[in-house]
């Protein structure tokens, strides 16, 4: 009995101390609601945009390399896919024709330079001192006759000697006078043909032979064809001549002719990409641009390159009636020769290219950006607890961040319409 009426007492108790607590709750003054506000920090980092494709690896430079003359081929050391070094030996030819063909070049050619020694030395040579004998001769014997022509008219005119005889003589001066301008005139001429025209032929002669002859000679020592720089043997690309009965795929014994491609060489020290861009990317990239090229083929390896051209005309598959694209190269830079065992021609490669960079960039959540007619704006603070001022931003590039903004100093800018 004792123990219920205690019980009674203890509820009636805790009944009067909740009542209690609740009237005080009650009756303390409400806090205050929370604000409709949220300042979000503002603080410069990088904001990099990409443009994603794939491309084909290919060498950065391919050389075809061709017959230096017409011959045989003696020997073929090098084949297609083959890695070869600066200056291997490739293809030997046999240089048998070509041989008389620089023999008969060179005899042209010193006979060419004799020419030019002659009219070099026209002044002292043979035809200049006949020409010159010859007027010295013709005016001897018109002084000699003269004399003799004064001496027969003062006999003439003492009556001693005939007039008939004066005649004679006079006639043979005359004549002789003739043959003094006829040898003067030849020498004129034979001073003439050592100059001028003459002489431009003889020159112009020997520098045709002397051309001829260095390009037999070069052609001559090109007959061991070698590699210009380190790379791989790849196909010509030149189909069987059928009506000229040459082939492309040079072996030992075939006939080859000057100028025909034997085989192409890749440079493998240089690497390029060559990849199809669309025309919505297109015209976010130019040269220069930094590119990170990775692939299936080489994976763990990242490499970097940049934009070398971007093709300024497009094409669209025939009959698709889809968007343009535009072909797009890009250089890597010089690989390791671990990276180039690992990394080889004809390979895909997915590239990643830097379309823009600002590494203090301050990015805004859209929430932060409010419009007033033409204007952009943020409310903004340099720290907690300062008064809020709108700014005048413009805005730039966006990623999953938000938006960046020029304008702005760091520091804490309002989230408009968000509750906390």
């Amino acid at each position: 009995m004792i123990i219920k009426k205690y019980r009674r007492w203890l509820v009636a108790l805790s009944l009067l101390v909740g009542l209690a607590g609740l009237g005080a709750c009650l009756a303390r003054p409400s806090a205050k609601p929370a604000g409709d506000e949220h300042w979000h920090a503002v603080q410069p980092e990088p904001l990099v945009r990409y443009v994603s494709l794939v491309g084909q690896i290919e060498p950065y430079r391919t050389v075809i390399l061709t017959a230096p003359f017409d011959g045989n081929v003696l020997q073929r050391l090098a084949h297609e896919g083959q890695q070869v070094a600066a200056g291997q030996t490739l293809l030997t030819l046999d240089s048998t024709l070509i041989e008389i063909q620089v023999r008969e070049a060179l005899a042209l050619q010193l006979k060419a330079q004799r020419e030019v020694q002659v009219f070099n030395d026209w002044h002292t040579g043979a035809p200049v001192a006949r020409a010159r004998r010859a007027v010295r001769a013709a005016q001897t014997l018109v002084s000699n006759l003269g004399h003799r022509l004064e001496e027969s008219s003062r006999l003439y005119e003492r009556g001693i000697i005939a007039r008939n005889e004066l005649d004679d003589l006079k006639q043979q001066v005359q004549m002789q006078r003739n043959e003094l301008t006829a040898a003067q005139d030849e020498l004129r001429q034979v001073l003439e043909q050592g100059a001028g025209a003459y002489r431009q032929i003889a020159e112009m002669e020997l520098t045709n032979a002397t051309v001829r002859y260095e390009a037999l000679r070069k052609q001559l020592e090109g007959g061991d064809i070698r590699a210009p720089f380190h790379g791989v043997v790849v196909p010509s690309g030149i189909a069987r001549d059928a009506e000229a009965g040459i082939t492309a795929n040079v072996q030992d014994g075939s006939r080859v002719a000057t100028g025909q491609p034997l085989f192409g060489l890749a440079d493998s020290g240089q690497l390029k990409v060559v990849a199809s861009v669309s025309e919505l990317d297109v015209n976010q990239l130019r040269a220069g641009q930094a590119v990170e090229v990775t692939g299936d083929g080489f994976e763990g390896e990242r490499l970097s390159g940049s934009v070398l051209a971007v093709n300024s005309q497009g094409s669209t598959p025939e009959g698709s009636g889809g968007s343009a694209t535009f072909a797009v190269s890009l250089s890597i830079q010089a690989l390791t020769p671990e990276q180039l065992q690992r990394v080889r021609l004809g390979m895909s490669a997915r590239l990643s290219i830097a379309t823009y960079r600002n590494d203090q960039a301050l990015v805004v959540p859209p929430a932060a950006l409010m419009r007033e007619g033409d204007a952009t704006l943020v409310e903004y603070r340099a720290q907690p607890g300062q008064p809020a001022q709108r700014i005048v931003v413009t805005t730039g590039q966006s990623n999953l961040q938000g938006v960046e903004v020029f304008g702005l100093a760091p520091g804490y800018v309002r989230l408009m319409n968000l509750r906390l």
